[in-house]
């Protein structure tokens, strides 16, 4: 069976192409057997070996191309977006089993959830600058949304014009899946495509929990803290908060970005708060690993992979309601939501996690073993094969 997985980006070699996403469910479906190559736009050029071709936008956009690549498959990541259509409708015309992926957290448009919405375009996303520059960005977002909500016609329409081309939808979580639905409702589109749950995948090769490393009253926190999108200012909030009310526990926030402001709180709690900046795999597989609690802050997320890894190392996690993936990561006892995105709220939550740890309600080896079971790469790539199946691919 020749499967071929394709996104309209650019490779870069620098870009994690193949530790997440689709090529990671490429390299897992070779393991599996099956003949799987990776798709994506001219950039870098390829390394050698990999399962990969690289291709122009026009190219992608051809019946012919898909036509000689003769695939019994497809994994197609447009998100559902109309620029991609031609791309869509190029690989529909081979009549094979095609699935989409959203890569959504199923806010497909403002009429889904209006507040998220607006606040999800009006957030600054370089923290850099300040408001007088970033308004006019902030004001074109909320206005862009505005029109979105009052004309339909302008994206939603169109939008499930080119989705009821599509048979089967993948999102990443079930509440993305289920607010997906509803869109489609909404518009009634005709005919009506399946919308099914297929998470990202994790790369478990080197996670996990087996008691090797004894777990510690500790959180973490992953992020790119430059992109105001990954909610620094609430996570600062929180700590403060919380490290004040728990002097038995510390957190450890990796990733670049709000290096001042990592330092400030390093100042104000020497013995509890660390921000070491960008971490190679090893070091943030073990703080993985010994951390008890993963704290999500962010203002959006379509899933958010370093949660995910969290959970595979025995951490259970602790984000806003708001985000589908916060629900899905805890529905395993593994986690704590918060009802509302705010400081308050969220230290609340965290608290309230704690507590759980603290009377015994949380396994790290359970938690850690149930996650991967459901979240591996290979688990991952089985489940496309199974949609796949069920959609009458001859060679499975």
């Amino acid at each position: 069976m020749k499967l071929i997985s394709a996104i309209p980006i650019p490779y870069s070699t620098t870009g994690s192409f193949w530790s997440r996403d689709l090529g990671l469910v490429t390299l897992a479906l070779r393991d599996l057997g099956i003949d799987a190559w990776f798709v994506a736009l001219e950039g870098d050029p390829p390394e050698v070996g990999r399962p990969l071709l690289t291709i122009s936008r026009t190219e992608m956009a051809n019946p012919t191309w898909w036509k000689q690549q003769n695939p019994d498959a497809i994994i197609l990541n447009t998100w559902s977006a109309p620029r991609h259509h031609d791309i869509r409708l190029a690989a529909l015309s081979l009549n094979k089993p095609l699935i989409e992926k959203l890569d959504t957290d199923g806010v497909k448009s403002p009429r889904i959830y209006p507040v998220h919405n607006f606040r999800r375009g009006w957030v600054d996303y370089d923290l850099t600058d300040s408001i007088v520059k970033t308004f006019p960005r902030r004001l074109q977002a909320f206005c862009k949304s505005l029109a979105f909500l009052c004309l339909p016609a302008l994206m939603d329409e169109r939008m499930v014009h080119c989705m009821s081309n599509v048979g089967v939808y993948a999102a990443e979580t079930p509440l993305a899946a289920a607010r997906v639905r509803r869109f489609l409702r909404m518009y009634a589109a005709n005919p009506m495509p399946e919308v099914v749950t297929i998470s990202h995948p994790v790369d478990t090769s080197q996670m996990g929990f087996e008691g090797q490393d004894e777990k510690q009253n500790q959180i973490i926190s992953v992020g790119r803290w430059d992109d105001a999108v990954k909610g620094w200012p609430l996570l600062r909030d929180v700590a403060i908060r919380f490290l004040k009310a728990r002097p038995d526990w510390k957190m450890v926030v990796a990733g670049g970005g709000a290096e001042k402001e990592g330092r400030e709180l390093e100042h104000m709690f020497p013995a509890q708060f660390s921000k070491p900046g960008r971490l190679d795999h090893d070091a943030l597989n073990h703080h993985l690993r010994v951390s008890k609690i993963y704290l999500l802050p962010s203002h959006s997320e379509t899933f958010n992979i370093a949660g995910a890894e969290a959970l595979c190392s025995g951490c259970s996690v602790v984000g806003p309601s708001q985000i589908p993936s916060s629900s899905y990561f805890a529905s395993k006892m593994s986690g704590t939501t918060s009802h509302l995105r705010t400081p308050d709220h969220v230290c609340d939550a965290l608290l309230a996690e704690v507590d759980e740890w603290e009377c015994g309600r949380r396994d790290p080896a359970i938690i850690a073993s149930s996650w991967q079971a459901e979240l591996s790469a290979p688990v991952v790539a089985k489940k496309y094969l199974e949609v796949f199946s069920r959609m009458g691919c001859a060679k499975l």
